[in-house]
């Protein structure tokens, strides 16, 4: 005969093993999603972890990964997923290309896919500002980050802008709220030295 305390202790071994499987499929489906050129391994940036650990504990404040083309800020946002779900996070993370974000937006507007990203836990924004900020574009980020800002939801943007001076004031302004945590990436082209 089992006493309660080694029901309880089965039951929460049992537990156990199915956030660990239901981790590996997770992470496995992230995995198989991420592009190749983002598959290597690497140190994540202090600052980025800090961002990490923050967020697991109900931080709703942005990051925003700053620099010049080919020094790592698409890499970290792909890292960032992996290493959430390593963690036990089961949240949906949509890591959202800068022409993939304008295909949306532009005429005619995907409304299911802008309210998708709007309501989605964790957002990245990749590239932001590749190519050229059409008012429409700057309309929809504006309403994106307000949306997800007044829904306390945390938005991740990587650029080559020295600022997010276009986006406006309104918009800077509720993007920084809560203490946004802001990385400069500095250095030599990865992508040409390794090419």
């Amino acid at each position: 005969m089992t006493t309660p305390e080694q029901r309880r202790a089965r039951h929460d071994a049992e537990q156990a093993r199915a956030r660990a499987e239901i981790r590996d499929q997770t992470l496995d489906r992230y995995l198989a999603r991420r592009p190749k050129a983002f598959a290597s391994d690497g140190v994540v940036r202090t600052e980025i972890r800090q961002w990490m650990d923050d967020f697991l504990t109900g931080s709703h404040a942005s990051l925003l990964l700053r620099g010049e083309p080919g020094t790592g800020k698409t890499w970290h946002l792909w890292k960032i997923g992996e290493l959430l779900i390593r963690r036990g996070w089961f949240g949906r993370y949509y890591l959202v290309s800068d022409f993939e974000f304008k295909a949306a937006a532009d005429r005619p507007v995907d409304r299911d896919k802008l309210r998708t990203w709007a309501e989605a836990p964790l957002l990245a924004l990749d590239d932001l500002g590749a190519s050229q900020l059409y008012p429409w574009t700057v309309d929809a980020i504006a309403q994106l980050i307000d949306t997800r800002w007044q829904n306390q939801l945390p938005t991740l943007i990587s650029t080559n802008l020295h600022s997010l001076e276009p986006l406006g004031p309104r918009t800077r302004s509720r993007f920084a709220d809560g203490g946004s945590t802001s990385a400069e990436f500095t250095g030599t082209d990865y992508r040409r030295t390794h090419a």
